[in-house]
């Protein structure tokens, strides 16, 4: 499990570090720099921790149920219900990267192989993670 340090930096060099790290993502220009920098940088579980939460919240958006959600991607309802909570009352960030998904054409081929691989899940009776779905199929409001 990711530590840190049990000695703090200091509040000055913490926020230089954060600015950093942000021009360095900025500054990456293709999906090969960005993927080598992230295998660089995350461990395998980290990279995985960051897509799911991602999913979680598009998913979120587009009204699935936590238990729903919780069945598909393999996170405790607890992570859900706390992306949602981020989601819902400080997810700026969140709340930007969905709306670029949600509007630009290039995820729709993304989001319709999601949306495949969830209703085989209706085809898994009793355990089916659908059971939970909500009975309308309308997305939630836009952000």
């Amino acid at each position: 499990m990711t530590q840190v340090s049990r000695f703090p930096l200091s509040k000055a060099l913490e926020e230089e570090m954060h600015a950093l790290f942000r021009r360095v993502i900025v500054d990456l220009h293709s999906d090969q720099d960005v993927a080598d920098f992230l295998d660089d940088i995350l461990t395998p579980t980290e990279k995985i921790m960051l897509g799911k939460r991602l999913a979680i919240a598009l998913l979120i958006e587009k009204g699935y149920d936590h238990r729903t959600i919780h069945s598909i991607l393999h996170v405790s309802v607890t992570t859900v219900s706390s992306v949602h909570f981020w989601l819902k009352n400080r997810g700026a960030g969140y709340r930007k990267v969905i709306q670029n998904i949600l509007t630009d054409e290039k995820w729709n081929a993304w989001l319709d192989r999601l949306n495949s691989l969830i209703k085989k899940f209706s085809t898994m009776g009793e355990r089916s993670p659908l059971r939970y779905m909500p009975k309308q199929e309308q997305p939630r409001s836009p952000l």
